[in-house]
């Protein structure tokens, strides 16, 4: 499992999380890639986070919080 993916885990299972948005450990991705298709925009915020600091080319902080503000309004 690559090292990213770790995070994605470490995330998603965060008791909060699962509270909070009712996700259930069955039905979580267990990779990057999954999570950025993923339904559920709160895994698939958490995903671009990851892939964007954590990605073969990382991006600046600015462009990172411009991509997910621009997703979470679309999403929602």
């Amino acid at each position: 499992m690559a090292r990213k993916d770790d995070i994605l885990k470490s995330f998603l299972t965060h008791r909060l999380l699962e509270s909070k948005y009712e996700l259930k450990r069955e039905e979580l991705p267990s990779t990057v890639r999954e999570a950025l298709n993923s339904d559920k925009p709160i895994v698939k915020a958490i995903a671009l986070i990851i892939e964007g600091l954590d990605g073969t080319s990382p991006v600046t902080d600015s462009v990172l919080r411009n991509q997910v503000t621009q997703f979470l309004n679309e999403a929602l």
